[in-house]
């Protein structure tokens, strides 16, 4: 069954809210639906809209099964009715998605501090003051490039020195939105700070790489703007609209499947492949490394949400490395690992086999890049705005799994 491009176009909505917006944006009487696709011709007509950019998908339609869209108040009603008529059955995820918001900001705001702690989410400025604060015989700071409004992106590399060994980069917040991503990471910066000691077994056998914020720029425009942004905030020519989506922005199947041409789809790839300044950073951060000796054996790239560990390939559903066994025994010890924290269950597997095909991705990148263990970690919740009480949990669980990744390298020749 199919649906004209005549009915999705009646769903438009005005791209301010993609372009130079001003002040902070509200998202009163937006709702999150969460819709199940039981055919063909339905899934259809929902990557129609997903790809038409006039909703922000929340999940991205993988299959038939369930799928979450956020319709702003001018869109409800039409979304409702085409649902309908189509026969797809929907609940109310998120009745207002301005009071999840709200009720963030006033938990951020209740524990805030004049320096950078894991009970609230901090601005960037915080980060990186902390970032360049931090005191290590075993730790570096540097600056490994700059994001398109100038901001710096950082990574922590943590080395006992000598001569480079294996290696494990982890990054974070590549999309904006995702706070619990470089929360999480930056736990982690703070956990091989603060107790070093109890893991000199592991600092001795291989050097750990952290790139905690690769989107500074959508991070900041997250806290002054829109709290659900999720691209850069680069310009692109002829268009009003702002940012690309990073993660759709690598050079491994760029422009592939659930990327858009459109600059104002939130998941537009870009002019180009590494067209953006931070995909750029991470690139080449990993090459100059390399170039110095080091050998990466995995790259971990934290993302939210919905509590799955991604594993290569992830650019279409039904293709798998050479090595996928040992990618997947090392994804399901991974989540076993997590799980026994808090009792927080993952599911693993192939990327686009238990989510979607997804091009231009940087956990792709790596793995054809010759890294050997790649994932994306879609983290604890069932929305981007994760509460901050949560943020110690999901770090200590998701840092329970990492350490695995780590044992995995060490025992790789």
């Amino acid at each position: 069954m199919k649906f004209s491009i005549a009915l999705v176009a009646v769903l438009a909505l005005v791209a301010a809210s993609q372009s130079r917006e001003t002040g902070l944006r509200s998202f009163n009487g937006y709702q999150v639906f969460t819709v199940e696709v039981t055919t063909h011709g339905q899934l259809e007509l929902l990557r129609s809209l997903y790809l038409g950019g006039d909703y922000d998908f929340w999940t991205t339609p993988r299959g038939l099964g369930f799928t979450d869209v956020m319709a702003a108040p001018q869109q409800v009603a039409a979304f409702t009715s085409i649902m309908d008529k189509a026969g797809i059955k929907f609940t109310v995820k998120v009745p207002d998605v301005e009071t999840l918001v709200r009720e963030e900001r006033v938990a951020n705001q209740k524990a805030g501090s004049e320096r950078i702690s894991w009970d609230r989410y901090p601005r960037f400025a915080e980060i990186e003051t902390w970032l360049n604060g931090l005191s290590s015989q075993y730790a570096t700071v540097s600056v490994i490039g700059r994001s398109y409004n100038g901001l710096a992106i950082h990574a922590v590399k943590f080395s006992t020195g000598g001569a480079p060994k294996k290696s494990v980069i982890i990054d974070a917040n590549i999309h904006a939105r995702e706070w619990i991503a470089g929360a999480t990471a930056t736990w982690i910066i703070n956990e091989l700070i603060t107790n070093t000691a109890a893991y000199m077994n592991v600092l001795n056998e291989i050097d750990i790489h952290v790139i905690p914020m690769v989107n500074p720029d959508g991070y900041e425009f997250c806290h002054t703007g829109d709290r659900l942004w999720r691209k850069t905030r680069s310009v692109t020519s002829g268009s009003a609209c702002l940012g690309c989506d990073p993660n759709r922005n690598f050079a491994f199947m760029f422009g592939g499947e659930s990327t858009s041409p459109n600059p104002c789809s939130d998941i537009y790839h870009g002019s180009a492949a590494f067209s953006e300044s931070e995909t750029t950073a991470v690139r080449d951060y990993i090459v100059a490394q390399e170039a110095a000796g080091a050998r990466f054996l995995a790259y971990l790239t934290f993302h939210c949400y919905g509590n799955v560990w991604l594993l290569p390939w992830g650019y279409t559903a039904g293709v798998y490395p050479p090595d996928y066994d040992q990618q997947l025994s090392l994804g399901r010890a991974a989540i076993a690992a997590l799980q026994a924290v808090h009792n927080t269950r993952y599911q693993t597997g192939q990327g686009a086999d238990l989510l979607y095909g997804v091009g231009g991705a940087s956990d792709d990148w790596a793995k054809n890049h010759g890294i050997k263990y790649t994932t994306t970690v879609e983290m604890r919740g069932n929305s981007f705005v994760l509460p901050p009480a949560q943020i110690i949990p999901n770090a200590q669980e998701v840092w329970a799994a990492v350490q695995v990744y780590f044992q995995r390298v060490i025992e790789t020749p």
